[in-house]
């Protein structure tokens, strides 16, 4: 049988109760682009702010994982750290936790902040595509999983409360279930399927003005980041083949080309210092 809620409210509702108790809440919402992951995860907000009497306003949506942090640990002299018990919806959170990013010293001090979340009664719930291209340390902080397979409809997954499992989410598992019934019903980490209505044209613009301002602002503010850390992994990937040809001088270029996946030429400019 089926376990339908009857509306958002009730899963909103056992959020509120759970932070009351300090437990985290941290969600990801996964899904197809355009089947209403920000629809389903705004009106879950909205829903827990009216349950918890917190503020709830589409300006509390995020691209930036540097506000992330901010909201929730504060700048210097917690400057900018919101209220205990507020919400935070990042809208991509592929952008800030790939799971091929792990060595990223922001990405680990991210995470490692939302330690916090649960000390100051936090609710985040973020956006995602694919649930399973976030880094696996964040994806272990997620007490629930929301998958959106149509507009309107809702999926909700747990981890499994189990000792000995060293896959909380039974990701092997439940692939095969899945694709034998069409359906989560049967898989071991289902909770729920939630129903919602879609956004209200005044909703729909709140998202859209909001998104078109902070997304930006957000592509911006990454780009120095994005292009100093291109240029200390390529610093320490030349370092490195200066160090295998002065290890092992027998090596010709070719060699070192074909095992990092750059040409020869570019391996012997390299060598050389011209590059």
């Amino acid at each position: 049988m089926v376990k339908i809620l009857e509306s958002i409210e009730d899963f909103a509702a056992l959020i509120n109760d759970m932070l009351k108790s300090d437990r985290d809440v941290n969600i990801a919402v996964g899904g197809f682009t355009g089947e209403g992951k920000s629809t389903f995860s705004t009106k879950l907000c909205k829903s827990y702010a009216r349950i918890a009497k917190t503020y709830w306003g589409f300006d509390r949506m995020t691209w930036s994982r540097n506000e992330v942090i901010k909201w929730i640990d504060g700048g210097k002299n917690r400057e900018g750290q919101l209220p205990e018990y507020s919400i935070i919806l990042p809208d991509e959170l592929f952008a800030m936790f790939y799971r091929r990013n792990w060595y990223e010293e922001e990405q680990i001090d991210g995470i490692a902040t939302f330690n916090m979340c649960r000390d100051r009664h936090i609710m985040l719930c973020g956006n995602v595509p694919n649930f399973w291209d976030l880094d696996n340390a964040f994806t272990s902080r997620i007490r629930f999983y929301v998958y959106v397979p149509t507009r309107g409809v809702a999926w909700i997954f747990q981890q499994e409360n189990n000792p000995f499992s060293n896959d909380n989410w039974n990701t092997q598992e439940n692939k095969k279930l899945f694709r034998k019934h069409k359906n989560p019903f049967k898989i071991h980490n289902f909770v729920c399927e939630i129903h919602f209505d879609d956004w209200n044209p005044k909703e729909k613009e709140q998202y859209t003005n909001i998104r078109n301002t902070k997304r930006l602002q957000a592509i911006q503010q990454n780009k120095p980041e994005k292009q100093e850390r291109y240029t200390n992994i390529k610093r320490q990937r030349d370092e490195l083949i200066k160090l295998m040809f002065v290890n092992n001088p027998k090596l010709i270029n070719k060699d070192i080309a074909d095992i990092i996946g750059i040409s020869a030429e570019a391996v012997r400019l390299i060598r050389e210092g011209l590059r």
